[in-house]
C-alpha cells in the first residue's frame, strides 16, 4: 500500500516528464537489445519504471514539470541529424590525419565561453563536442567549456559551430 501511493506520487509529480523519460528510455532498451519480441518488451517496460522512478527522485527539488513540444521534437530531431552528419564529416578527417604518413597532429585546448542556461542543454552540447571525433570535452564549468582538439582545426572549429545556434533554440523554445 505504501509503496503503490510513493510510486503513484512520484509518478504523478511530473506525469509527462515521466513518460518522456520511460519512452526515451524503451526506445533506446529496444534499438540496443534488438529484439522485439515480448519478453523484451515487458522486461523493459518493468525496468524503464524502476529507471524513471529514480529519475524522478533525482529531480523531486525541481519544481516545475517537463515541457515538451512538437517544435522541439523537431529541432532536436534536426539537431540529432546534423550532429551525425558532423560526426561521419569527423571520422573523415580523422581516419586522414591518422593514416597520413606525416600524422599533421597539432593538439590545442580552447576555453570556450557560451550562453546556454539550461543544465541539460549544457550537457548534450558537451557531450556532443565530445561525440564528434577528433574533439574532447575536457571540463564544463558553468558557462565554460575546455575543448581539446586532435588539430588546431579540430579545436577552434567547435567556436563557431552551428549546433551551438540549434542547441540554443531549443532551449529557447522551452521557455516559451
Amino acid at each position: 500500500m505504501f509503496i503503490n501511493r510513493l510510486i503513484l506520487k512520484r509518478f504523478s509529480r511530473d506525469i509527462p516528464g515521466s513518460l518522456l523519460i520511460m519512452t526515451v528510455l524503451m526506445g533506446l532498451w529496444l534499438l540496443i537489445s534488438g529484439s522485439f519480441d515480448w519478453q523484451h518488451f515487458i522486461s523493459g517496460i518493468f525496468l524503464m519504471g524502476i529507471l524513471t522512478l529514480f529519475w524522478s527522485q533525482m529531480t523531486l527539488h525541481e519544481v516545475g514539470r517537463t515541457r515538451f513540444s512538437w517544435h522541439q521534437a523537431k529541432l532536436l530531431l534536426r539537431y540529432l541529424f546534423f550532429l551525425s552528419l558532423e560526426i561521419f564529416k569527423a571520422n573523415f578527417s580523422v581516419a586522414y590525419i591518422v593514416l597520413s604518413p606525416k600524422m599533421p597532429i597539432s593538439p590545442g585546448l580552447l576555453v570556450l565561453n557560451y550562453n546556454l542556461k539550461k543544465d541539460l542543454t549544457r550537457v548534450l552540447y558537451a557531450n556532443s563536442i565530445t561525440m564528434t571525433p577528433g574533439t574532447i570535452t575536457v571540463d564544463l564549468d558553468g558557462d565554460r567549456l575546455l575543448v581539446h582538439g586532435m588539430t588546431k582545426h579540430h579545436a577552434f572549429g567547435v567556436r563557431n559551430w552551428y549546433l551551438y545556434d540549434i542547441m540554443k533554440d531549443i532551449e529557447e523554445s522551452a521557455a516559451e
